[in-house]
């Protein structure tokens, strides 16, 4: 890959992206345009190494340093735009490096993210309409080459040596695998998720599980357990989505740190949250599944789980009605 081939559309998804990053992630200025360097370029050119983003960086800003550079992957691995693979072999063995010595990391949907957040850019092109719609086309663009070097098969094929056919293992953070959820659902999509505690209703996390059900998908959450900090939220998802969005809670409350999500049978993932409980992100590591028999496996898992949980249903969420709640103030909540 040759620093020249930037081009002027590059440049300006880098800077609409900083000011993403900047605005919608609240990431530091001198981080966001180091993540917006390296998360365009890496889709673009994948797979390439750190070294050669860097040239490629280096050939628009001169004066742009590697450490700045790595500050800025660090930041997309904490905000879940991008997983860190782990590969199956040492990463540090000479041998290896000499074979690859390319970045092994799974980025999150450009198009999906430049869909969430590119109302931001209206405090920053207030007068200038015409970058946004062009953007689009980028994106678009972005998401076709997104899609050749990231499905299963191309992957595999350019990493076979350090990764399972149709399986990958993970470091994430949490909005990455919403993130994949959202890309991938449709109208009719079932998307099956098992978690733990109140994080799962985070601000951060809101906005995409509102967004997977306007696209007309299901979503059937199991929870480790309840708490009256989530009711708020839930109780509104389930008002406006009663059809389309249930919630269970598994009648044990230690059942250890599990996380799975499935999407039908496109995927599937079977990850552990890293304890203490507190850690910074990313703090989940997993397998994404492609097969279709680990798919069904880990799906007949969460089944099994379900048929043993509690439905709460609209009715138990008015009649709990923890001392904060105001039904006045229970209208739909601000979004990230």
């Amino acid at each position: 890959m040759a620093a020249s081939s930037t081009s002027v559309q590059d440049l300006s998804a880098i800077d609409a992206l900083t000011h993403i990053f900047n605005l919608g992630l609240s990431q530091k200025p001198q981080t966001a345009l180091g993540a917006a360097a390296y998360y365009i370029i890496y889709i673009k050119y994948f797979p390439t190494n750190f070294e050669k983003i860097l040239k490629a960086v280096k050939g628009e800003i001169p004066k742009f340093s590697g450490s700045r550079l790595r500050l800025g992957r660090r930041q997309l691995l904490i905000d879940g735009m991008i997983a860190q693979i782990l590969p199956l072999i040492d990463y540090e063995n000479p041998i290896f490096k000499k074979m690859f010595g390319r970045e092994l990391l799974l980025p999150a949907d450009p198009k999906t993210i430049w869909e969430t957040y590119k109302n931001r850019l209206d405090k920053v092109y207030m007068c200038m309409p015409e970058p946004v719609s062009g953007l689009d086309a980028y994106f678009n663009n972005l998401l076709r080459t997104y899609n050749e070097n990231f499905s299963p098969e191309k992957m595999y094929e350019k990493l076979g040596q350090c990764m399972e056919e149709r399986s990958i293992p993970v470091n994430y953070s949490a909005p990455w695998i919403l993130c994949s959820l959202l890309s991938n659902a449709k109208e009719g999509s079932t998307v099956s998720m098992m978690m733990r505690g109140t994080r799962a209703f985070d601000a951060v996390h809101k906005g995409y599980y509102e967004r997977i059900l306007e696209k007309g998908a299901n979503i059937d959450m199991l929870l480790g357990r309840r708490d009256q900090r989530q009711l708020n939220y839930i109780g509104y998802l389930k008002e406006t989505y009663d059809k389309n969005f249930c919630v269970r809670y598994t009648p044990e409350e230690n059942w250890g740190t599990p996380r799975i999500a499935v999407l039908d049978d496109l995927f599937a993932l079977d990850a552990r949250k890293m304890l203490p409980q507190t850690k910074r992100e990313p703090s989940y590591i997993g397998t994404l599944y492609y097969d279709k028999d680990c798919i069904a496996d880990i799906k007949n898992n969460f089944d099994d789980m379900w048929a043993i949980s509690h439905e709460i249903s609209i009715k138990e969420i008015r009649e709990i009605k923890p001392s904060w709640w105001n039904p006045l103030k229970s209208r739909r909540p601000l979004r990230w």
